[in-house]
This record gives structure tokens, sequence and C-alpha cells, in this order.
């Protein structure tokens, strides 16, 4: 996941002008000012959904497009601290977002942020230009947090909202935690749906997605056929995700963060996208075994449950777009 953002992050380091660009070269339009319209009634069916997320920059329009889309309740935010941004840092990027998106803030919760054992870290330079907050004005006082922390949030309301999908933007270090401290309230949850792995080989100091090399035994847990079995998995690999910018993220707010063009894809927001296009459902979908090796290369070992969407139309991410946006 996000091998341009480190391109992204030494134009912004060496103050060299980066034209802003769609994945086709040609100029982002420009960001319309103001406030977004209103959003969307909810439907009455709406999914109910927990993001799990890291608050990169496509993680921010992923958890946008969510908060707007009327198919969609967001119940909380837990923050994957192992990350891109942790918990100090992500508190004032979430108030920030939610002031933009002019939408209530759900409860949220924060994850442990020590990398576990054969973890690979996220580049630091990665992690501090997310930090500043892709875009916003982080002049906010932070959100609050609950008294639990995410697994325990997640716990709680798998136990009292049936229904809930957990939407994994960042490394699985929560719902680990979640399936090892509480199996029976990990059972509990309807489905995950997590932008994690992918089918080819890294390009990126042979990473092949960051998500799950950030916290590959998080992923392995998840993909574990004792687990998967009783929770419906579904992934989003990296090389499923189309390259460039839709068309409709030339609004405001979202805007703003989807320039100056600094991503070649936008991993997250794929992901987000596919959840509300109901693409496992569709051709495209492999269901297997699958296994996870330290920097995030999927591999199919057989039969069974977990869901690899081998790739994301664009006209799937556009249409999500410009449903919320």
């Amino acid at each position: 996941m996000r091998p341009a953002a480190l391109a992204a992050t030494l134009c912004a380091t060496l103050l060299v002008a980066c034209a802003p660009a769609e994945g086709d070269g040609e100029p982002v339009p420009p960001v319309p000012p103001g406030p977004l319209a209103a959003a969307p009634a909810k439907a009455p069916d709406a999914r109910r959904v927990v993001v799990d997320t890291d608050l990169g920059r496509d993680d921010l329009l992923a958890l946008a497009l969510l908060v707007r889309h009327p198919g969609v309740r967001v119940e909380a935010v837990t923050i994957a601290a192992t990350g891109l941004v942790g918990c100090a840092d992500g508190r004032p990027i979430l108030a920030a977002l939610f002031r933009d998106l002019d939408a209530p803030v759900p409860p949220v919760a924060c994850g442990p942020g020590e990398s576990p054992s054969g973890a690979r870290p996220f580049p630091a330079p990665w992690r501090t230009d997310s930090a500043r907050g892709s875009g916003l004005d982080l002049d906010v006082a932070p959100v609050p947090v609950v008294d639990a922390d995410a697994p325990g949030l997640l716990a709680d309301l798998a136990t009292r909202a049936p229904g809930l999908t957990v939407v994994a933007l960042g490394p699985l270090t929560n719902l680990a935690e979640l399936a090892r401290r509480d199996p029976p309230a990990y059972r509990d949850l309807a489905g995950i749906h997590a932008m994690a792995g992918s089918t080819q080989p890294g390009r990126d100091d042979g990473v092949a997605e960051w998500n799950a090399a950030a916290d590959p035994g998080a992923l392995a847990a998840v993909l574990d056929p004792a687990l998967a079995g009783a929770v419906p998995v579904t992934l989003v690999p990296a090389d499923a995700v189309p390259p460039g910018t839709p068309d409709a993220l030339a609004a405001p707010v979202v805007g703003r963060i989807a320039t100056p063009g600094t991503l070649d894809r936008w991993w997250d927001l794929a992901a987000a996208a596919a959840l509300l296009a109901g693409l496992p459902t569709q051709q495209g979908a492999e269901r297997g075994t699958w296994r996870t090796d330290a920097d995030g290369l999927l591999t199919r070992e057989g039969d069974g449950p977990v869901a690899v969407i081998r790739t994301v139309p664009p006209a799937v991410v556009e249409e999500a777009c410009a449903a919320s946006f």
C-alpha cells in the first residue's frame, strides 16, 4: 500500500513544484470552495460499520465516503496505531475531518501502537507526512476517546450491535487483539472487509502491501480458517485497486485531501467503494484459504471462506464517490 507516497513526501520535503495530476497525467480540477452539500439521508437498511483506520490520506477519503454514504452508518472509529498515524496525532485529524464534513463524531477508541515482532513499520517520512493532516486544518481540539481501547470498543459493539461489519483500512492489529482477548465477541461480528495484502510481489523495498507488512501476524490471525470460517472476511488487495483519482473528488473538503495529486491510486477509498458495491458477490472475487508472508504477499492454498477481490473497476469507485460527495 502507498508505494507512491514516498515520492510525494520527497516532493514536499524538497519543496519541489510537483504539479497536481491524476493517474492519467491530467491536472486535478480546482477544488471548489465552501462546504459540501448536505449528506444524503441514511437508508433504513443502512449497513452498520466500524471503521478501523490509520488515518492516511486515502483512509480519510474512505472514512468521509462511508460517513456520508446513504447505505452506511458509521457506529465508531478505531485508530490502528501500528500504521501511519497514532492516537495523539490522529485525534485532531479526526476532529478536523468531522468538522469539515459537518458530521457528528462517533465514538472513537485507540489501539495499541507498539510494532509487533516481525513487523515492518511504515517509513518514517510517510508517518510524518500523514500526521500533518493531509490538507486539513488541524487548528481544532482533538476528538475525545471512550474509556475502552479499540479492541474493547469493538467487543462491546459486536455484542450489542448485530450485523456489525469492521472496515479495516490499516494494519489489522485491533482485530487480532479482539480475537485473542474475546473470541466470542469477535465471532459476533457480521464480517470483516479489509484493505490488506497483495497477490503480486512487492516493488517497494520488497513490501507487497504495507497494511499487512506493518503487522503480518494480525493479518495471518484474521485469515486463520478457524476464525475466517466463523466471521466472513473479504480482502481488497493492493493490486486490485485501479489507478487515478475519481472525478467526483473534485468537491469541497474531500478535494483538499485529494490534492495535490500525491497518490497514483486510492487504496482505501477503493476498498470502501468495493464494500458499498457488494463486490464479493460478483464475479472477480476468489474464495479460498489464504496465507500472507511478512511482506504482505497473499497466496491461495486451497478451498476456503476468505474472498479476495481481484479487481475494483474504476466505475465502482466513481459511483460511490458521486453518491457521497
